[in-house]
């Protein structure tokens, strides 16, 4: 297809009244959630804390928490309405993006894949004509207003959307998936109100959830572009959404996949709805004036390039992780920014040794041991790169004490999707001097043995104790007997 011919297609005019729709409906999802995220802004993004870090972006630091909790979230509220009614739309979008993506770079911690997506897809919005249908600025300029968009707003977004669709589907081709795993733990160990409920603890909703999620995700963005298959497919992923929220509590994911269904309609299908309705409250009927539209045209080179160059990103960035030639879902290297979504589920034990051990001892006595949080502790025990990071903090509090060039190592044992315990870190290694690259698996991390079957879940504190034990000593390391703890800081076995 010759680029003439690209770009009258990208550029042809078309009803904009779902894409106004879907402009309110987002603005209201993303008004939720600065409201949802009010209350963290005091806790987890506070700076008494010590938080983890993107490698791409070690400078993003939390502001003050009067900052985030008067300015910047409040602020986040106010754009987030602004979008809703659609004014002073694309600034407030671009405002939205840049402070949401602030949050999400101060903490690697809470890393999820929907508020990735809301900032790609808010970012895009701010490229959109999304203001054109029932906003306040058409309504300000009804005598002169344009009610079509060019084409090229909406195969960006909807290619965006494809993106997730599939890779989460290309994520799931993996042993353990296809085993059942982790699908099989979370439902033992979930309890859901009827209807979900009577089905969770059968061996057969396991499978179904396992390869239905697996079929939808591959083939959902493809059968949403097509009309003949759109209808049957939403409804199938409205359902997929809703018991997703019923069994996983996901935050605002589900709703955000119903509402972004709404840009895979047929353009024409708000309108005409609107006017059904209407014509059926005639005391309430509002005047139907005729569609107006902007003159057809093929899109700007620009519009081009960027539909193009984004979507081609976005296609060809998930693909990295076939470089790296260990499971993401073991290392984490390559984890973040590829849609592998509800994959793994970890148990860990670490342990944290000093030499020499009077650094630990100095640490607590001068209580200047780096702050972190309950979930920081389960989340970090399970990571590489976080283990890293924090032994690096612990370095530097310890040079800033006066002690410097202290050896940190640590004894790990982790379980992956229920296979037995192994070492995750090489206890050898001093990670004061280790390092973490962004397109490698650095050598201190410890490849996962292919030959252990995932599901061996241990159904005592003892029994994993134990695990634990047999896991460190296959590397050498001195037992440990972590009953019920998900991470220590010590400089030798308690």
């Amino acid at each position: 297809m010759s680029y003439e011919r690209i770009a009258r297609f990208l550029g042809r005019q078309v009803d904009g009244s779902t894409l106004g729709t879907f402009r309110i409906l987002w603005g209201l999802l993303m008004f939720w959630e600065s409201v949802r995220r009010l209350p963290k802004a005091t806790g987890v993004y506070s700076p008494e804390y010590f938080h983890f870090k993107y490698a791409l972006f070690p400078f993003a630091e939390p502001l003050p928490e009067e900052w985030m909790v008067l300015v910047e979230v409040c602020v986040l509220a106010a754009s987030a309405l602004c979008i809703a009614l659609g004014w002073l739309f694309r600034p407030a979008s671009l405002l939205f993006a840049l402070i949401y993506a602030h949050l999400f770079l101060v903490e690697k911690l809470y890393y999820n894949n929907h508020f990735y997506l809301t900032i790609l897809l808010t970012f895009l919005l701010a490229f959109c004509q999304a203001d054109r249908c029932y906003s306040i600025r058409s309504w300000r300029a009804r005598e002169r207003r344009v009610d079509t968009v060019p084409f090229w707003n909406l195969a960006l977004l909807r290619g965006q959307m494809v993106v997730p669709y599939f890779f989460g589907g290309i994520a799931k081709l993996n042993e353990d998936w296809l085993m059942g795993e982790p699908v099989r733990f979370w439902f033992r160990h979930k309890d859901v109100p009827p209807p979900v409920g009577w089905f969770v603890g059968e061996e057969w909703f396991v499978w179904f959830v396992s390869y239905g999620g697996l079929v939808l995700d591959l083939s959902a963005g493809f059968l949403l572009l097509h009309r003949k298959t759109f209808w049957p497919t939403a409804a199938a992923l409205v359902v997929f959404h809703l018991t997703n929220d019923q069994l996983f509590r996901i935050g605002l994911f589900p709703y955000i996949g119903i509402a972004t269904l709404v840009i895979f309609m047929d353009p024409t299908l708000p309108r005409r709805l609107f006017r059904w309705i209407g014509a059926r409250l005639p005391r309430w009927r509002p005047t139907t004036p005729r569609l107006r539209s902007a003159g057809a045209g093929p899109a700007p080179t620009a519009a081009v390039v960027l539909v193009f160059a984004w979507l081609g990103f976005q296609v060809l960035w998930p693909w990295r992780i076939l470089f790296y030639g260990d499971d993401p879902s073991w290392t984490e290297v390559g984890h973040c920014f590829s849609w592998r979504m509800m994959l793994r589920t970890k148990d860990a034990w670490v342990q944290f040794v000093f030499d020499p051990p009077e650094a630990e001892r100095l640490l607590e006595q001068s209580d200047q041991l780096p702050r972190i949080g309950l979930a920081h502790l389960e989340r970090m025990v399970k990571t590489p790169h976080f283990i890293l990071q924090y032994a690096h903090e612990l370095d530097r509090t310890l040079t800033r004490l006066g002690m410097p060039d202290v050896e940190i190592r640590v004894l790990s044992a982790v379980s992956l999707n229920g296979r037995p315990y192994q070492a995750m870190i090489d206890p050898t290694v001093d990670l004061t001097e280790a390092s973490y690259g962004f397109f490698e698996v650095p050598d201190w991390i410890l490849p996962l043995e292919k030959n252990r079957r995932a599901g061996q879940y241990p159904t005592t504190e003892v029994a994993r104790a134990q695990r634990i034990n047999d896991a460190l000593a296959a590397v050498g390391a001195p037992r440990a007997f972590a009953i019920g703890r998900p991470g220590a800081v010590s400089s030798g076995p308690p």
